[in-house]
């Protein structure tokens, strides 16, 4: 992360004359008078700072969904982070796709595709997993078993250790905001234990990989998309909506506080 140049203040000296405190004759010498001196406050980011978010992955970091067209939990938490103190301005550099799996993300790193959209990031978001779910769900939707996502999760995880390590290699110090994915299928029925222990399981993968990162910090989200109370789904019932992706980023918020990855000067 780009750091502000530290503005260094050279005190200068006062030099005062020093009135005599003797007595000549009778007449006896006024008092000194202290200089009245003002202490002087170096101004908080003095030197503005310009930030570069660069979110990677699939629909939920790209904004499929949000009917606002604020750019998803993306451009809303880049609005937040604009009014933060000594934050010059904000650019964002969204390289996410809806429908993008793991494994595509992958090449994409593997081949420097996203080489530099990540090096000049002083903040990085990812969401990515869900597509990988969804392709077994297609894939065998009238033979579903958990064994196929058992053995998918194993897949994943080493997939997700390499980019998490690839991103790394490429830029070694930028905050890392990893979001969790939800269960859709939540929206349809309540009857979806074992596809709630799905989701769980590679959120904990994403978790577990965050933690042993100082400067990573993971973003739950899936208590938010169970079931519709909160009116969060697009009409396609699956991405969020405008206020499915404020929840986000308030969320998101939350935790890079937690985490102490909020900008500091």
């Amino acid at each position: 992360m780009k750091r502000i140049l530290f503005i260094i203040i050279l005190s200068m000296g006062i030099v005062a004359g020093c009135s005599p405190t003797f007595i000549f004759g009778n007449e006896e010498a006024e008092p000194r008078t202290e200089p009245s001196i003002n202490p002087y406050t170096i101004p908080p980011n003095f030197v503005p700072q310009a930030v570069v978010i660069t979110a990677l992955g699939d629909s939920l970091s790209q904004g499929v969904g949000d009917e606002e067209n604020l750019g998803g939990y993306t451009g809303r938490v880049a609005n937040e982070i604009r009014t933060w103190q000594g934050i010059e301005g904000v650019a964002v550099e969204n390289t996410a796709k809806r429908g993008r799996r793991s494994d595509q993300l992958l090449a994409m790193i593997q081949q420097g595709e996203l080489n530099g959209p990540v090096a000049e990031a002083d903040y990085l978001s990812l969401t990515i997993g869900g597509n990988d779910i969804m392709r077994i769900v297609k894939r065998d939707l009238f033979s579903l078993n958990l064994e196929a996502f058992e053995d998918e999760l194993i897949l994943y995880e080493n997939r997700f250790e390499t980019i998490f390590t690839a991103i790394r290699d490429i830029n070694p110090n930028a905050p890392m905001i990893i979001v969790g994915i939800y269960n859709p299928f939540s929206l349809i029925t309540d009857e979806v234990e074992e596809f709630d222990q799905i989701i769980a399981s590679y959120n904990q993968a994403m978790e577990d990989r965050a933690a042993a990162d100082p400067q990573a910090c993971f973003v739950p989200v899936s208590d938010l998309f169970v079931g519709n109370q909160n009116l969060v789904y697009h009409s396609d019932f699956f991405h969020p909506n405008s206020k499915g992706y404020d929840l986000m980023a308030e969320r998101i918020l939350e935790r890079m506080e937690e985490c102490g990855l909020n900008y500091e000067e």
